[in-house]
């Protein structure tokens, strides 16, 4: 594990995944991170690369060829060097192999920094094109949170509470055909907020395109502690728990997302789909703000 720590949050990270392992409150002790428990989901935060969601029947096609990935694509599963640390910074790296080439042929640079700055950590995704003409890629974070922050309380007392009102749909995932329909459904009417509720997740993801609000929060009745999370160069933002609410709830900002039920174009045709020129950078960034 990779530590980083100031005196308001101490962050630990795992480089299989450049995955946030914990982020602990130097006040109160806590751990607002989900605790990795595989019974319900063993990740905490892995970074989604260079797909978003799962591709249709496990395939894409690059340049006339087919190549198969899991969900959320290879980077969760994957070693990244440690490129820089200190106190409060760490840098991870990824870049193509003779693997990552059986599922994905582009050369690339992916760098993920992780900063930690008052009661905030900062993540912020760089990717590189040095090699080719164009590379196409998808990419997210899914850092999932401690719900309840404190062991025995109630998961049904948190709520999601975006900064500003919001009119606006959701995207339906279709669990059947395991893909993204084309339906999407009124989230808010002029409103900001939704309490954690099993029904809300049945079909999965809650995925929100396009809304005005510069974060999110997650925030109890019971008490005063609470997280901010801002996102920025995002076009999607998925909210998600397992099966059974009472532990964790990420909040995942999205350049993408799974394929339309539907989709049968190539790699660059998918929605969202970053085109990145040779000598080209593409940038986004998250971060969490924690009130203890």
């Amino acid at each position: 594990m990779i530590t980083i720590k100031n005196d308001y949050l101490e962050a630990q990270f795992d480089p299989k995944g450049a995955e946030i392992s914990k982020l602990i409150g130097m006040q109160d002790g806590l751990n607002y991170m989900w605790k990795q428990d595989p019974c319900l989901w063993g990740h905490s935060a892995p970074v989604l690369f260079p797909i978003v969601g799962a591709l249709k029947n496990g395939t894409c096609r690059i340049d006339g060829k087919e190549y198969h990935m899991n969900q959320h694509g290879f980077s969760r599963n994957t070693e990244y060097e440690v490129y820089e640390h200190d106190d409060t910074h760490v840098v991870f790296h990824l870049s193509s192999s003779d693997e990552i080439k059986k599922m994905y042929p582009y050369e690339f640079d992916l760098y993920v920094t992780y900063t930690l700055v008052d009661n905030k950590l900062k993540a912020e995704f760089r990717v590189e094109n040095h090699n080719e003409d164009v590379i196409y890629f998808q990419i997210g974070g899914h850092p999932a949170f401690a719900c309840p922050f404190i062991e025995g309380e109630d998961a049904n007392d948190y709520y999601i509470e975006f900064e500003q009102n919001e009119t606006v749909n959701q995207k339906i995932i279709d669990v059947e055909r395991k893909g993204m329909s084309h339906e999407t459904k009124r989230l808010f009417d002029n409103e900001r907020h939704f309490f954690v509720r099993q029904a809300m997740f049945d079909n999965d993801a809650v995925v929100v395109p396009h809304f005005k609000s510069r974060y999110v929060s997650l925030k109890s009745l019971t008490n005063n502690k609470s997280l901010n999370f801002y996102m920025k160069g995002f076009d999607h933002l998925g909210l998600w728990t397992s099966k059974h609410v009472g532990g964790l709830l990420a909040i995942e900002p999205w350049v993408g997302h799974t394929d339309y039920v539907d989709f049968e174009g190539d790699f660059k045709d998918k929605e969202s789909a970053v085109a990145l020129k040779k000598g080209e950078t593409f940038n986004c960034e998250f971060a969490v703000e924690i009130f203890q």
